[in-house]
């Protein structure tokens, strides 16, 4: 019975608080009393804050990210939906219908209403109603949100909360005399509270609810609901209570809470001091159906791109919080147009396969996708591959052109292990593969351990701790010059070159780059041999910058996200610097890498890359000059493509750099007996991009640096021509690296001894590495004389490089075997006389003194 009893109310409290609120009339009036009533209000002041703070005072608002031109508007990150509005943007009905539903005689009281706080203590004592205007004023309610210590507002003391509130209101007033200085309050006021349904402000409320972005097209009846919410969000929200009708639009009932409330307003602004509406427009006002703009989720642009934006802006401006809340205008470096291609090829070669026939048609059609474009999507069907990373950015600038984290960032009605559409692949690590062969033999050639020409043997070995791995596809090719064997990938020669150039070096020249590993250089430095084929994990967006350092002289420029920051008040806090880029590997050395790797765009150098790969997108169909290079990873978990074009002629047009990653989001290998290769993948996205992105652009080629010279060397052994030669090429070195040269660095007749009377191929002599090695490299010599096709011990067989019919000549071994096919089938004697002493050169006046057999490492 004693819980039943209703609680009487703090007589005494209430009387004091309305004392209170007298003794503040009284204290500006003059006289003996106001000196005493100035003596409690200054007695009362002590720890309230400034007034005059008002005049700084600023608001949490949403950051918006846009794209280079700040047209397009990427994202907005938000604490709090807010736009704040300065008072001559909002309208005079705003006004009007914001101080006929909360305080209407806000523009001559002095903070606070007397005649309210009576009707609201004599409610208190009496429990009746004084209808729906509350006893609070605008100006009370600003200083309850803003303008009170956090010890007062968290207080459990109602009472005195109320009265300092009071006191804070009045000494606002004083601060912000006369016209301007209730301007200010109610401008303040109307950015600041709370409308309900996540919208803080007046303007963030229009478009919440009506979709009104211009507060001078807002109604009568719609400006009157707003005005309305305040009082109690919740309560008054019109999502609550609305309907959906038959013609889809959101009606709230015309008996609902909020429809009521506005009602009230409405009637009450007979005595407003600038709308005066007449009998009729009230009736239409009040007959008005409300309907809502319905609910609009936040839906970001680029999504891993503006949440990689995110990341920066924390450490520019200092965390979260600072970016959410700090109304900041972010120009980025995205180009929109390339964004949204790159979104469509990363979509089609990811998703589309996955779906069956019918649907995977349909979309095709919506994308636009051609007949070209659907030949290689459908070649990708049951290939078992989800997802798909792309990166395309300025190595000019370091600008991020375009940037695809996965495959659909909306698509989370596709969603599962394999294809999680909002996890970042760009910038998460994988292993390149076979990309980073062109970071090794950078290396190689600025260290003069190698040049394009020198010689490299595509053999099976076992280079140490039982670890015998094998090309792509499952040949050994024996001798090969570097050239071949980067444009063909060959992952046994890439082995080689890493033995001679060594971890550290190739280390530092990743790290000039702009490539982090996965658990840092250490990672690369403790994975052996095997780094020169990709096995230690990094990220795309690395390995893309990387590349675009060849076509720019070997100098690296770091990627960059955001040009500029502005704050809320025009200033601008952060303009990003002129692009400083580093030497990263010198330009002889990149030009090197460039020319090999164009080489994969070329027909007439590698048809077997080039049918994918070539660009012929330039006036008349001409062929486009590009460098790209593919990439698997191990039990192929991740499919590659990387590369770029030459830089333009103009300056200030982009130098294109673009970096495709395919796989499974979970890093598992594809379910199927006959996985894609990189090509087939990755490389057929970048094709498409570079292709559509790139139509309309002039051409460009490739400029040679003045310190490249051109030199005529042995077809097979890469030295300077001589009689054991069998057909000469063309091809470019650093200048004094070629043969002849006083620093030349690849022997003359390397892969030549002298037996039976003439020159034979002797791989064991060409093999550079640990003498460990030799006896793999003797074997395969054992299984070459015995034709192509034969499997040796670590499941590779023999293979000629492509369109040949030997190795180079007859094979080095025993006189008594006969028939080697590098002899066309003949025998290499017939009467196998002993061969000349080692250093013994034939008669021919032109060849050079025979090379000794060089030093090789352990």
């Amino acid at each position: 019975m004693d819980r039943a009893r209703p609680t009487r109310p703090p007589i005494g409290r209430i009387a004091a608080v309305v004392f209170f609120a007298v003794t503040l009339g009284v204290a500006s009036m003059g006289g003996v009393a106001a000196m005493v009533g100035a003596s409690v209000i200054g007695s009362l002041s002590n720890g309230l804050p400034d007034p005059t703070s008002l005049a700084s005072l600023d608001f949490a608002q949403p950051t918006i990210v846009y794209d280079r031109t700040g047209k397009v508007e990427l994202a907005r990150f938000e604490r709090e939906k807010r736009r704040v509005v300065t008072f001559d943007e909002v309208p005079r009905l705003v006004l009007d219908t914001t101080t006929a539903a909360e305080d209407r005689t806000f523009w001559q009281n002095d903070g606070f209403d007397l005649g309210a706080i009576v009707a609201a203590a004599y409610q208190n004592v009496t429990g009746e109603s004084s209808g729906e205007r509350g006893a609070s004023t605008i100006t009370q309610q600003l200083v309850r949100a803003r303008l009170l210590p956090p010890e007062v507002t968290q207080s459990n003391d109602r009472y005195l909360r109320k009265v300092l509130e009071l006191l804070q209101a009045s000494r606002l007033t004083a601060a912000f005399p006369g016209e301007a200085g209730k301007e200010q309050i109610i401008t303040a006021y109307v950015n600041e509270i709370y409308y309900g349904h996540q919208a803080f402000g007046i303007a963030a409320a229009a478009q919440v609810y009506f979709g009104v972005t211009d507060l001078a097209k807002l109604t009568p009846a719609q400006a009157a609901l707003l005005a309305g919410l305040p009082k109690a969000p919740s309560t008054y929200d019109p999502y609550r209570y609305a309907i959906k009708a038959t013609d889809g639009r959101l009606v709230v009932p015309m008996d609902a809470p909020p429809v009521v409330r506005r009602d009230y307003v409405l009637r009450g602004m007979t005595s407003s001091r600038w709308t005066h509406l007449t009998p009729d427009q009230l009736a239409a006002a009040l007959a008005e159906p409300v309907v809502l703009a319905g609910e609009k989720p936040m839906k970001l642009r680029a999504g891993h791109f503006s949440w990689a934006v995110h990341a920066e802006l924390e450490q520019l401006l200092g965390g979260a919080e600072a970016v959410e809340t700090g109304g900041y205008r972010v120009i980025t470096t995205l180009d929109w147009d390339a964004q949204q291609l790159a979104e469509r090829y990363a979509e089609a070669a990811a998703l589309i396969p996955n779906l069956p026939a019918k649907e995977a048609a349909r979309e095709m059609d919506r994308l636009k996708l051609g007949r070209p474009d659907r030949r290689w999507i459908n070649n990708l069907r049951g290939k078992d591959l989800h997802d798909a990373a792309l990166v395309a950015l300025d190595y000019r600038t370091g600008d991020v052109l375009a940037y695809v984290g996965s495959a659909g960032y909306d698509r989370l009605d596709l969603a599962n292990r394999r294809f999680q559409p909002q996890f970042d692949a760009a910038a998460a690590p994988r292993q390149p593969g076979s990309a980073f062969k062109p970071v090794v033999y950078a290396t190689a050639f600025d260290k003069r351990v190698l040049t394009p020409g020198s010689l490299l043997l595509d053999i099976s070995t076992n280079f140490g701790g039982g670890w015998t791995p094998k090309d792509a596809d499952r040949l050994e090719r024996g001798p090969v010059r570097v050239r071949q064997a980067l444009q063909l990938s060959l992952n046994l020669p890439a082995i080689r070159v890493l033995q001679r150039v060594g971890n550290e070096a190739v280390a530092d020249t990743a790290h000039r780059l702009g490539i982090e590993f996965l658990n840092g250089r250490d990672a690369f430095l403790q994975s052996g041999l095997a780094g020169a084929i990709g096995t230690v994990e990094t990220t795309p967006i690395d390995l893309t910058s990387a590349f675009g350092s060849f076509p720019n002289g070997g100098v690296h420029v770091p990627t960059r996200m955001i040009l500029s920051i502005t704050a809320p008040n025009g200033t601008v806090t952060y303009e990003a610097p002129k692009p400083q880029g580093k030497q990263a590997v010198s330009p002889e050395a990149a030009y090197l890498v460039t020319d090999i790797l164009a080489g994969n765009t070329d027909m007439s150098q590698n048809p077997f890359w080039a049918s994918t790969l070539a660009l012929r997108n330039g006036p008349g169909g001409k062929r486009r000059p590009a460098a790209v290079k593919t990439g698997t990873a191990d039990n192929n978990m991740d499919f590659g493509a990387y590369g770029f074009l030459a830089p333009p002629k103009d300056k200030s047009a982009p130098g294109l750099a673009v970096g495709i990653w395919m796989g499974n989001s979970d890093h598992s290998a594809p379910r199927t007996n006959d996985p894609p290769t990189s090509l087939e993948a990755a490389g057929e996205v970048w094709h498409a991009f570079v292709r559509e992105y790139s139509r309309k652009w002039p051409l460009a080629d490739f400029a040679r640096p003045g310190d490249i010279v051109r030199a005529t060397i042995d077809r097979w052994s890469g030295g300077r021509p001589g009689p054991w030669s069998h057909g000469t090429v063309r091809e470019w070195f650093i200048n004094g690296t070629q043969p002849g040269a006083k620093h030349g660095v690849d022997p003359a007749g390397l892969l030549y001894s002298q037996g039976c009377g003439t020159w034979q191929v002797d791989p064991v002599k060409a093999e550079l590495g640990p003498a460990r090695w030799d006896d793999d490299v003797a074997a395969w010599v054992a299984r070459a004389r015995r034709g192509t096709g034969i499997r040796g011990p670590y499941g590779s067989i023999t293979a000629y490089w492509f369109g040949e019919r030997s190795w180079g000549g007859p094979l080095a071994g025993p006189c008594s075997k006969p028939k080697d096919p590098g002899s066309g089938g003949k025998d290499n004697c017939k009467q196998c006389p002993p061969p000349p002493p080692q250093g013994t050169p034939p008669p021919q006046p032109a060849q050079p003194p025979p090379q000794p057999r060089l030093r090789r490492r352990l």
